[in-house]
């Protein structure tokens, strides 16, 4: 069936389109590339971060310095980066919708590199958790806006694997951290800690200095009544500036017919996602990706390797550094492979088996972790470790490129901040919780404590089979419809109904909307970058 044929959906994967066919080839593409790695930039420090509190916990030094903290003290110490996350997931909602998505990232980067100063430079155990904390403020308003930018100005051909690779940014912060703090073990004083945390700078610096020039929204651009910079943007960063390529006029079409259809709906409030079945459904989902990234029992290695590790006998600080590093490579490596086959595999399949093979290794986890505290076997110990690595293969493939990606997609416009904002929130409360009981169920039960996440991870595979459609092959605003239409819903359903409203559109906007936007003038006087 030609594109365009009014029998079918159009699909976008069919339009021609002024670009290269590889993206490194083509000048927009690249520039793109940029922005949209910058972007993923929002989630390094997230992931520097929870390397780093894993990798000081093994530094002598560090220990010594602020006098060996554990249990309580150590676990608020690992919240604290998250509740004022809190509260202001929310502002970074409030700015993102009013100024723009960019506003939000720029704002929380400063803030950021602020927090990260005091950190650093922190004398007393007290300071080092204040400082974290105001790391915290700047970090929700990054990882609210950035997801949603990011797959909102990407071109359609790479948006799923550049969406999904935005989670596979955070490995890459970890192996920076995790060898960072490996080659500090033979430094002396507070040098071998305060050089890592000074490194925190680095994600927040970088993420400024990429989008610093990275285009608005064109989606927020509609939204707002800009339609000549929105499609400039298009034009400019998805077909080498031509105003008339087909995907380009395909892609305005259904932006300005979805948002049309969700202003006629009212979808403004926090209320919609009670509203109807299918925003049920989406909360539902936000509710199971925010809490799971961290309540599948990856946090427990991610922020306390170190307190696991002693426990089956490998209390050497080389070896737990070693490990540390060595697990964020591993961990860059399967995610990013796993980002390559997001549209091909689907992500329906990719959740329900990271899920279920998740579950299955965590029992195994349990199961050694029990005999070595039966009978002190150094063979069970040891065997542990393959074990933590076949279990993060598992996240990897899934709950690594989709727990960002995934939400965003789902949401239509007007629901797409605030959704991520109650995600963040979510996220940020379930990490606290976790973080800071963690070590003190770790002291108190030792091994015991992993049942608890076996019993997690099954109820979180239930909800995925039940609750999380496919969505491979769509465009954000096809999403929506097949979301709307549940578990039966399907791509050309979801396809034809877009195309309906735009062509039902198409005669009052073709005078409002085309005429202008074809006779905009390409220059930089006018382009919103």
């Amino acid at each position: 069936m030609a594109p365009g044929d009014a029998t079918g959906p159009i699909n976008f994967h069919d339009l021609p389109n002024n670009t290269n066919k590889w993206w490194f080839l083509d000048p927009c593409l690249r520039w793109n590339m940029v922005h949209c790695i910058g972007l993923c930039g929002t989630l390094y420090f997230a992931g520097y971060d929870g390397s780093l509190f894993n990798g000081l916990q093994g530094l002598e030094q560090w220990q010594e310095y602020y006098g060996n903290p554990s249990g309580n003290l150590l676990g608020l110490a690992g919240a604290a980066l998250y509740l004022p996350s809190v509260v202001t997931a929310f502002v970074a909602d409030y700015i993102s919708t009013k100024y723009g998505r960019r506003w939000a990232i720029w704002i929380g980067s400063v803030i950021v590199i602020g927090g990260a100063c005091v950190n650093s430079a922190s004398t007393s155990f007290g300071m080092y958790i204040g400082g974290r904390a105001f790391m915290g403020v700047g970090s929700a308003l990054c990882l609210t806006a950035g997801p949603a930018l990011l797959q909102e100005v990407a071109h359609p051909r790479y948006r799923a694997t550049i969406g999904g690779f935005y989670t596979g940014i955070y490995y890459i912060a970890a192996i920076i951290s995790g060898w960072t703090c490996y080659a500090m073990i033979g430094v002396e004083g507070t040098k071998a800690f305060r050089i890592p945390c000074y490194l925190q700078i680095l994600g927040p610096a970088l993420v400024l200095i990429l989008t610093c020039t990275c285009p608005e929204s064109p989606r927020w651009l509609v939204h707002r009544g800009h339609l000549d910079e929105a499609k400039h943007v298009l034009a400019k960063y998805h077909a080498n500036g031509d105003f008339d390529d087909p995907l380009v006029n395909h892609q305005m079409k259904e932006i300005t017919a979805a948002l049309a259809d969700e202003e006629a709906s009212n979808k403004v409030s926090y209320m919609d996602f009670l509203r109807t079945p299918a925003n049920r459904r989406r909360l539902i989902v936000l509710l199971a990706t925010s809490v799971g990234t961290n309540w599948v029992g990856n946090a427990l290695v991610s922020y306390y390797l170190a307190s696991i590790l002693r426990s089956v006998g490998i209390t050497s600080p080389t070896q737990i550094e070693a490990l540390n590093g060595g697990l964020a490579i591993y961990n860059l490596f399967v995610s990013s492979f796993a980002c390559l086959y997001v549209e091909e595999i689907g992500r329906r399949v990719l959740w329900l088996t990271s899920t279920i093979g998740m579950l299955v290794s965590y029992i195994v986890i349990t199961g050694l972790s029990a005999g070595f505290a039966e009978n002190g076997s150094k063979a069970l110990g040891t065997a542990v470790i393959p074990m933590l690595f076949i279990f993060y293969g598992f996240y990897d493939i899934a709950w690594t490129p989709l727990a960002y990606a995934y939400p965003v997609e789902i949401l239509p416009f007007h629901m797409r901040i605030k959704g991520m904002a109650l995600w963040v929130s979510i996220q940020n409360v379930a990490i606290a919780v976790n973080t800071w009981v963690n070590p003190i169920a770790l002291d108190a039960i030792a091994w015991k404590y992993y049942l608890v996440y076996v019993v997690i991870i099954a109820i979180f595979a239930v909800i995925i089979y039940l609750w999380f459609p496919e969505t491979k092959g769509l465009s954000m605003e096809e999403v929506t419809f097949v979301f709307d239409a549940g578990r039966s819903g399907g791509r050309s359903a979801a396809a034809l109904r877009l195309q309906e409203l735009a062509q039902a559109g198409s005669q009052v906007e073709s005078e409002e909307i085309k005429a202008p936007i074809e006779h905009i003038e390409v220059n930089e006087a006018t382009h919103i970058a």
